[in-house]
């Protein structure tokens, strides 16, 4: 028999793989829905591909030949991994399988992303999230290089080529701690803290310049304890006393038992998007995951309030 070096036939692997079950190349013919001339021909091919006999021809009978044996043990593995395959493909098709890489600023890493990955986990089992906690313009190059699939932040969501999507409306708050005397207070503005110690951002940051307006407008001028770039750095400062801060609106278990948030006036408004490529059509799993950001934003709201 001529030997060759071309990929073994699927369809011939699976006849040989019927026939040995079934016992007779008749059975294995009505199990795969073929005539039983073409079962005989696909087996015949499957031989003259791998230079042996996968059966011997006795009388009426198709006995398995050792080498054929070794061969269909093989291929039955074989098959198994391609129908993993093909269930893997199907399931990466409908989002139900991989990495799923998202980015998120600090507070809706806390709020909502948390919360969005709960509820997609329980529908979606088999994906893995990978969540990074990045600002704005650190999202926008991870996502322009491929290394994240979703950015989450404030707006405006500046660039080319995305998809910005606003997902939640919520205002800036204050973080002080829970024995502080301004605790008491429902909302805060800069009046009451003038004379306080403050947690700030970087001067580059949105809310910072919205904070300086407030209190430029107000005539007052801020007494800066601490300037941070990282928010878990920032509760962590209030947390221990430092100062008050201002900054985007928490889930209240997000926060330490002793920091409380509460109202800051005039209002700091924030409109939060989840932002993509603009690159074709949304994978499942990106899709599936806006969805259940948008129905966790329904009820955040309350969640991110003081």
């Amino acid at each position: 028999m001529a030997i060759n070096n071309r990929p073994l036939d699927l369809l011939q692997l699976r006849a040989a793989l019927a026939v040995r079950e079934a016992g007779t190349v008749t059975r294995a013919a009505t199990h795969l829905g073929l005539s039983q001339p073409a079962v005989s021909r696909l087996i015949a091919a499957l031989e003259a591909e791998l230079g042996f006999l996968v059966f011997e021809r006795l009388a009426k009978r198709m006995v398995l030949s050792e080498r054929g044996r070794q061969i269909l043990d093989e291929s039955e593995a074989a098959m198994r991994s391609m129908a993993r395959v093909r269930a893997v493909a199907g399931e990466l098709r409908r989002g139900n399988h991989g990495l799923l890489r998202i980015g998120a600023i600090a507070p809706l890493a806390l709020g909502l992303v948390t919360r969005a990955v709960a509820a997609h986990r329980r529908a979606w089992p088999k994906v893995t999230i990978d969540v990074e906690v990045r600002g704005r313009q650190a999202q926008l190059e991870e996502l322009r290089a491929g290394r994240i699939d979703i950015g989450l932040a404030a707006m405006p969501i500046v660039g080319t080529a995305l998809r910005v999507e606003p997902i939640l409306e919520a205002d800036a708050v204050c973080l002080l701690p829970a024995d502080h005397s301004l605790a008491h207070r429902a909302v805060l503005g800069p009046s009451d803290l003038a004379e306080e110690a403050l947690v700030v951002g970087r001067p580059d940051s949105i809310i910072r310049q919205r904070f300086d307006d407030a209190f430029r407008q107000a005539g007052l001028v801020q007494q800066v304890a601490a300037i941070v770039d990282s928010t878990s750095v920032g509760i962590a400062m209030v947390a221990l006393g430092t100062g008050i801060a201002v900054t985007h609106a928490f889930p209240k278990d997000a926060l330490p038992a002793n920091v409380v948030q509460r109202r800051f006036r005039p209002r700091i408004s924030f409109t939060y998007a989840m932002f993509t490529q603009d690159d074709g059509p949304r994978s499942a799993a990106v899709t599936q995951f806006g969805t259940a950001l948008r129905t966790v934003a329904r009820t955040a709201r309350r969640a991110m309030t003081g």
